[in-house]
């Protein structure tokens, strides 16, 4: 389902991500939103208080997790996100990884979730978990509007008075990259409220199972 023959685009301002468009059909997504899991399959978390280390409010659906040996649960997937996971979990995805990025994933740890945001739900600004060694975001909705929020933001640092350096909107099927590091800052811009959009992601992470 994934088109491993897309080229990533490569960026070192104001930190070194990769980004791509086009990963899964328009025909795909279509079907992918059609049959996503139903929402009350997904856990609602929320950190907001002001000395959380992370702030954040969203709805996850855990798929996979090496150390908590988590694998996909086929009694929660229709088949087109059976066969998505199939494709993230595949040799020839982290041989795609490895030759657009350089980042080896042999012998990491693997985590992956499905996320719904919806009506005002955010990623606060932070770097992201350090262990990490790539972590990969998967727009699945499709017919995104442009002034729909849940942008992704790239900052330069922590300092929000300077406003991020770059945005990039979740439209079906682009797919960012990056490896965590004391630069990666980022964040998730709210998503609009008020208008019934659902913000729907596939993250896939490779870490340090060392490091945890």
């Amino acid at each position: 389902m994934i088109d491993l023959n897309v080229r990533l685009d490569a960026y070192d301002e104001p930190h070194q991500h990769f980004r791509g468009a086009g990963l899964v059909s328009p025909a795909d997504l279509a079907v992918l939103n059609a049959s996503a899991p139903d929402e009350t399959l997904f856990e609602r978390i929320e950190k907001s208080s002001p000395d959380a280390r992370r702030r954040y409010r969203s709805s996850v659906l855990p798929l996979l997790d090496d150390e908590k040996e988590i694998t996909p649960d086929p009694a929660l997937l229709a088949p087109s996100w059976q066969r998505l996971a199939a494709d993230l979990l595949s040799a020839d995805f982290a041989d795609w990884i490895r030759r657009e990025t350089g980042v080896d994933t042999t012998d990491l740890g693997r985590t992956s979730a499905i996320f719904r945001h919806y009506d005002g739900d955010y990623q606060d600004l932070n770097t992201g978990k350090l262990h990490k060694r790539m972590h990969v975001e998967l727009h699945i909705n499709d017919n995104w509007p442009s002034d729909g929020g849940g942008e992704w933001e790239f900052w330069a640092g922590p300092d929000r008075s300077a406003g991020p350096r770059d945005t990039m909107l979740p439209f079906g099927g682009t797919t960012l990259l990056y490896s965590a590091s004391k630069k990666s800052w980022h964040q998730m811009a709210p998503v609009s409220p008020g208008r019934g959009l659902v913000r729907l992601w596939v993250s896939f992470s490779f870490f340090d199972l060392a490091e945890q």
